[in-house]
C-alpha cells in the first residue's frame, strides 16, 4: 500500500527572491478580540458544524467564516474532511469530523516510529537510515524494514490508549484506519515525547523538521519550525483508499499547537492547502498571533 506515497522531493515555497515582483504582505484580521490568558471562552459550533472553542467573540470574525467557507469549498469538490487542532497550552482550536475514520497513507509512519523508539527506550534509532528514510522521504521499503525489525504488537499497544479505533488493524495493517481525533491524541505524545531528550527524541524531531511533500512545511516552514507528516494515496484498493493528509505541530509565534488533518480526497494537495491555511490563520487569531493567510500563487507541495 502506498506506493504512491514515496516521494522524495522538498516541499516548500517557491524562492521569493526568483521573482522581482514585490508581493503584498499578507492582511491580518483587525477584529478586536481579547486573546489573553484571562480572556472568556466559550464553546460552540458553527452553521457547517465545525467544533471551536475560542475567545468569545471569535465566532463573528472573518477569519472563523473563512475556515468555514475552506471547509465548505473542499468538501464541494465531494470530497470528505476530518480535522483536529489544538493549542498546546490554552487548550483553544477546532475541530471537524474529528471521530469519522480515514485511511492516513504515510502519514501514520510517524505514529509507528515514534512507538518503536519509546518502547526501546531509543534503542530503534540503532534503525536510524530507515527511520530517516522512512520520515523524510515517505520510503515505503524502509517503513516495511521497520515493521520486520520491530513488528506489529508495539503499533497496537501504543495506539490502545491514544487512538484504540485504530489500534485492533494496526495489530497486522501498516496503514490502520484512523480518526482526526485520534491522530491529534497521538501528535500530542509526538510532542511530549519531541521535547523530552529522552533517547531517540532528537531522531525523531530532526526527520520531522524536514519532511518532504509536507503542505504544514509548504506553507509555513519559512515562518516556524513544522514537524510533520504527509501521507497520500490515488485511488481505492484493498484496504487502501484514496487519501490526502498532513499532521504535525506547528510552532507558532504565539504558541505551539497539534493538528490532525486526514481526508478521502486522492492525493490532491492544492485542494488541502487551503483548509490547511484557514486552520492556521483561526490558531493566530484566536491565540493572539497572525491571522493572515500564507498560501499564495507560489506555495507548492513538490
Amino acid at each position: 500500500a502506498s506506493a504512491s506515497d514515496a516521494s522524495t522531493s522538498d516541499a516548500s515555497t517557491s524562492d521569493a527572491s526568483a521573482s522581482s515582483e514585490a508581493k503584498p504582505a499578507p492582511q491580518e484580521d483587525t477584529t478586536a478580540l481579547d486573546t489573553g490568558a484571562g480572556a472568556k471562552v466559550t464553546a460552540f459550533a458553527t452553521s457547517g458544524g465545525i467544533s471551536v472553542t475560542a475567545p468569545a467573540g471569535f465566532e463573528s470574525t472573518p477569519t472563523c467564516r473563512h475556515l468555514q467557507d475552506a471547509v465548505a469549498a473542499f468538501t464541494a469538490k465531494g470530497y470528505h474532511l476530518g480535522f483536529a487542532m489544538v493549542d498546546l497550552k490554552t487548550g483553544r482550536g477546532a475541530s471537524y469530523n474529528a471521530s469519522q475514520k480515514f485511511y492516513p497513507a504515510s502519514s501514520i509512519k510517524a505514529v509507528y516510529v515514534t512507538a518503536i523508539l519509546e518502547s526501546t527506550h531509543g534503542g530503534a534509532a540503532s534503525s536510524s537510515d530507515a527511520i530517516t528514510k522512512c520520515l523524510v522521504d515517505s520510503d515505503n521499503d524502509a517503513f516495511r524494514t521497520l515493521l520486520k525489525t520491530y513488528g506489529y504488537n508495539v503499533y497496537g499497544s501504543w495506539l490502545q490508549s491514544r487512538a484504540p479505533e485504530a489500534a485492533q488493524e494496526a495489530y497486522g495493517y501498516n496503514y490502520p484506519h484512523i480518526s482526526a481525533a485520534g491522530m491529534l491524541n497521538c501528535w500530542r505524545e509526538v510532542y511530549r515525547f519531541g521535547k523530552s531528550g529522552e533517547p531517540g527524541a532528537s531522531l525523531l524531531t530532526g526527520c520531522l523538521a524536514r519532511t518532504n511533500h509536507s503542505a504544514w512545511g509548504a506553507l509555513l516552514r519559512d515562518r516556524f519550525t513544522v514537524w510533520s507528516k504527509p501521507g497520500w494515496y490515488p485511488t481505492n484498493e484493498g484496504l487502501a483508499s484514496t487519501a490526502t493528509a498532513d499532521n504535525g505541530i506547528v510552532f507558532s509565534d504565539c504558541g505551539d499547537y497539534a493538528v490532525a488533518v486526514l481526508s478521502d480526497a486522492p492525493s490532491d494537495f492544492d485542494s488541502l492547502l487551503p483548509v490547511l491555511d484557514a486552520l492556521n490563520a483561526a490558531h493566530g487569531k484566536m491565540c493572539g498571533g497572525s491571522s493572515a493567510l500564507r498560501q499564495t500563487s507560489a506555495t507548492t507541495v513538490g
